[in-house]
């Protein structure tokens, strides 16, 4: 029996889930046999270890990775089982691979690349793997090397969800993840692929086009059903890229887990206006069948900055959502995108008086905020680029593309310290809840809600000279050695 292993890099997160790509990709090596060992660095405290060990009488190792910083990690761990295991085929997948697949493979630590979807293509790399074949020549969706020449096959297309084996979640130990997360059972889930929008600084379309696939209703409703009994789960956060393009289909999936399975909260992602598109009754069933929270990609405050990057959202279903949640007890969680080429002061004002408005039809609302990093694939790179964005050469270099601490042409000095000072109070403000939600007590639970009331009045006034509350708070922090806290999505 062949072995494979997978390695999946570090989010530098504080919590974690089991790595639901690797699972997904597992799936059809689980079915025909293969032993698959997965190395997830979020509970692994020596990985680079774990994944030399585990490569011992492997057959291949794959590494996940996202742009920004898993490649560090993915790329040391590469390097280090390239110096143990010379002859070892290492293949890069992920959104990062998928996106950059010749420059991947540019890299002498990367033999072959999976580009796009990928249960498909590797179980077929495998095979020739096994085989003691190294030329992929054919397989739809693998770019390889052959005499230090980048081969690219044709594109595989979409594989239907529906047709792959059940996700092998067997594969990992749930209990250290619960143990990394203070006791929270929570997994990952996924119950559908794409979105059918066109928001041009989303890189969705470079892997999945404009297509929305479903998994269907039953499926998913009896697989978290089976997985929420096995592991005794108490949060099932769906990372759909839009949960709710079919109403029909999230009606009949929570009608079905109100009759078959355990009660355990989930999480979505969405659009406001398609949530605007469920009546009072449909969001209460929503909400009886476990839905929680539910994170909406707003981006700006300002219709012009949404226009220029096809953002096609009325605001007034934002301010309408958050009143509607706040009525069935569901979280309503807003992303932001700081630094948008269209961004001017005044654009950045009228976001903080969405955020405000937001604020006040649901004092439970709560933001996550990022500095626009355009990604190649998307749509607005090539404007990016115009405007001075340097592309990295090298693999390597794209580590440092992160949209926490993102530096742009258009947004460095002091503008960039600005916008870093306001995410921080939308931090304190509008706190962005880990998967724990559990506000704090006693003396803690009063100081923070006056330091949410000062960072509030802050944003509103966009009042950030001699910020000394958040001073003292990292002074507070650092005395108690007690890390910010980190967040998921």
């Amino acid at each position: 029996m062949a072995k494979v292993v997978l390695f999946f890099p570090s989010y530098y997160s504080d919590e974690a889930a089991p790595p639901l790509a690797l699972i997904h990709l597992a799936a059809p090596l689980v079915q025909e046999g293969y032993e698959v060992r997965i190395v997830d660095s979020a509970v692994t405290t020596d990985c680079a270890q774990a994944v030399l060990d585990a490569c011992e009488g492997a057959t291949c190792l794959g590494i996940s990775m996202v742009t920004g910083p898993m490649i560090t990690q993915g790329v040391d761990v590469a390097r280090a089982v390239r110096a143990r295991h010379p002859r070892l085929p290492i293949v890069a997948g992920g959104w990062h691979a998928s996106i950059l697949p010749e420059q991947t493979l540019r890299s002498p630590l990367f033999d072959a690349v999976v580009k796009g979807q990928g249960e498909i293509t590797f179980r077929e790399m495998l095979g020739r793997y096994v085989a003691g074949e190294r030329d992929m020549e054919g397989i739809a969706g693998c770019y390889f090397k052959r005499g230090g020449a980048v081969v690219a096959n044709p594109p595989r297309g979409y594989t239907d969800i529906n047709a792959l084996p059940r996700r092998p979640f067997h594969l990992v130990d749930f209990e250290e993840y619960a143990r990394k997360c203070g006791g929270l059972r929570w997994i990952l889930y996924c119950t559908s692929h794409g979105c059918p929008w066109d928001c041009s600084y989303c890189s969705n379309a470079s892997v999945y086009g404009r297509n929305w696939k479903p998994l269907e209703a039953a499926t998913a409703v009896g697989e978290m059903a089976e997985l929420a009994r096995r592991y005794r789960l108490e949060v099932v956060d769906i990372i759909d890229d839009n949960y709710l393009v079919r109403r029909d289909r999230a009606l009949e999936i929570a009608e079905g887990l109100l009759r078959d399975a355990p009660r355990f909260a989930y999480y979505m992602q969405t659009r406001t206006d398609q949530m605007d598109r469920l009546s009072d009754d449909e969001l209460a069933l929503l909400a009886r069948s476990g839905l929680r929270r539910i994170f909406f990609g707003l981006e700006s405050g300002s219709a012009r900055v949404m226009r220029s990057v096809n953002k096609r959202l009325d605001l007034e279903t934002a301010y309408r959502t958050a009143a509607r949640c706040a009525r069935v007890g569901i979280r309503p969680s807003f992303n932001l995108i700081f630094g948008l080429p269209a961004e001017e002061e005044e654009d950045l004002r009228e976001t903080m008086a969405v955020v405000d408005r937001i604020g006040r039809a649901n004092p439970e609302a709560d933001f996550f905020t990022n500095i626009f990093s355009p990604y190649p694939g998307s749509p607005i790179w090539p404007l990016a680029v115009e405007r001075g964005v340097r592309e990295p050469q090298t693999v390597e270099e794209w580590a440092a593309f992160h949209p926490k601490v993102q530096v742009l042409p258009w947004l460095q000095g002091a503008a960039h310290a600005r916008v870093q000072r306001i995410r921080d109070y939308i931090r304190i403000g509008y706190s962005s809840r880990q998967m724990v939600v559990a506000p704090p007590r006693g003396l803690k639970g009063v100081m923070q809600r006056a330091l949410r009331r000062l960072a509030r009045w802050r944003l509103r006034t966009l009042s950030l000279q001699a910020p000394v509350d958040l001073w003292a708070l990292r002074t507070w922090r650092a005395i108690r050695r007690a890390p910010a806290p980190a967040v998921i999505n």
